[in-house]
């Protein structure tokens, strides 16, 4: 018994220390290990001081006993409200079961009769040398553990599938074997069997309780994981798709700064936001290339069909510049700009393809004129030289070149004739063995006075 006695207080300062399990169900448990503790070291006493007829052992033999029957019923107590919280939460019942309840009741009028039984006699009494004697009414203190018993074992087996599997078995066994043992002490007068055995099913009862605690932890841990594993992989969806988004962003914001800037100038405008754009350029040909009296065409016919109309120039313009490597600088109204050589080549070449460039866009017009009431004609003025090309503005900015080789090649537009290319003297020399050229014409340009052209 005192190896009892050590184990059940030992088991009782684990539950007090246990950290993992429910507040309300530890205060059950641990309620359960102190009574069970504390029903060996009475039923000790009980035995160590029957017989003694001194005033201490007359009071240690009725307290012990008084101890021992009072502390079977606050253990079924305690016990009844570890199956009311395990049933409440974990067997998600909405109410505590009514034969728990019952079972509360029975245990407040078994102490009752108890008490009864200290002035009656009910119970049991002592004789003059202080030895202990069952009395009639003894059915009845083995009648109401019983009956408790049975309501807390008949409410297991209802819910037995509502709990978890490991915990099934010992609440069985802490209901049967004290039923069962309590049977036996009746008949078996001197021997602690109830006690005993109400004391091995509080140790195992603990013992499953843990181990039912560290699975609820473990299914604990793996949820956590499972929603954690479940959170990273959302998040990588979530991630994927907002990159997947930016890059799409990314490509038509690339794409619509492609469409305004040269490469080149685009990715250092990207790199440098804050950085002045300029770049001297030593041998490029600019062409323009102008509706022939566009005003007075446009008058004549509605904004809208004025504007598809352009609208459907500049894009065959633009389809070809694209494919033959031409640089759109710009459209002026009617006006379409466009340079060569922006890419640093000095090979003389680019001067040859802005040429063929310009021979391209003049079939185009001719092939749009076949669908048009009223077909229009175009200018082309196109001059080779050295010039300055760089970025204006902070936003709505744009990107266009300066220099006297622009204006020139603007005048060789204005001063040629429809549906023909006008090159400078420049522009000839750099051309003349790919192309025939008529004679020399001298056009006057402003600040420059007289200058040399030719006519494709």
């Amino acid at each position: 018994m005192l190896i009892l006695i050590g184990i059940c207080g030992t088991t009782s300062l684990f539950v007090a220390f246990t950290r993992n399990m429910k507040r309300s169900r530890r205060a059950a448990l641990l309620l359960i290990e102190v009574c069970a503790t504390l029903i060996l070291v009475a039923d000790r006493f009980a035995y160590m001081f029957r017989g003694d007829a001194s005033d201490l052992g007359w009071w240690m033999v009725r307290i012990s006993n008084f101890s021992v029957y009072a502390l079977n019923l606050f253990l079924l107590y305690a016990f009844n409200l570890y199956l009311m919280d395990l049933f409440t939460h974990e067997g998600r019942l909405s109410r505590v079961p009514r034969r728990l309840r019952m079972a509360s009741w029975g245990v407040v009028v078994g102490l009752v009769l108890l008490l009864v039984s200290q002035f009656t006699g009910l119970y049991y009494t002592f004789d003059s040398m202080n030895f202990y004697h069952r009395s009639h009414g003894m059915v009845l203190c083995y009648l109401f553990p019983a009956v408790i018993l049975v309501l807390q074992f008949l409410v297991i087996i209802k819910y037995y599938y509502r709990i978890h599997r490991r915990i099934r078995l010992p609440l069985v066994i802490f209901t049967v074997f004290p039923i069962l043992a309590t049977i036996a002490q009746f008949f078996c007068y001197g021997l602690s069997l109830t006690n005993m055995s109400l004391v091995g099913c509080v140790i195992l009862l603990y013992m499953f309780a843990i181990r039912d605690m560290d699975e609820a932890v473990d299914r604990a841990h793996r949820l956590e994981i499972s929603i954690l594993e479940r959170y990273r992989k959302r998040l990588e969806y979530v991630v994927k798709e907002r990159t997947r988004e930016l890059i799409a962003a990314n490509e038509k914001a690339e794409t619509l700064l492609l469409n305004i800037l040269p490469k080149d100038i685009a990715r250092e405008l990207t790199e440098h936001p804050g950085k002045v754009i300029a770049k001297d350029y030593s041998n490029v040909t600019v062409m323009f290339a102008d509706i022939v009296e566009f005003t007075k065409i446009s008058g004549g016919r509605p904004a809208e069909e004025v504007i598809s109309l352009l609208n459907k120039m500049v894009s065959i313009f633009d389809e070809r510049a694209s494919r033959e490597g031409v640089e759109k600088i710009k459209t002026i109204g009617d006006c379409y700009m466009a340079a060569m050589g922006l890419n640093m080549d000095d090979s003389n070449r680019d001067a040859v393809r802005m040429v063929r460039f310009a021979q391209g866009i003049l079939e185009d017009i001719r092939e749009l004129n076949k669908g048009l009431a009223s077909p229009i004609q175009i200018r082309i003025g196109i001059n080779t030289g050295s010039l300055v090309a760089g970025v204006i503005g902070k936003s709505k900015f744009i990107y266009d070149i300066w220099g006297d080789i622009v204006n020139v090649a603007s005048r060789m537009e204005s001063t040629g004739e429809p549906m023909k290319i006008h090159v400078t003297e420049s522009t000839y020399e750099e051309t003349k063995d790919a192309f025939d050229y008529s004679g020399p014409v001298e056009v006057e340009v402003k600040g420059k006075g007289k200058m040399k052209s030719y006519f494709l």
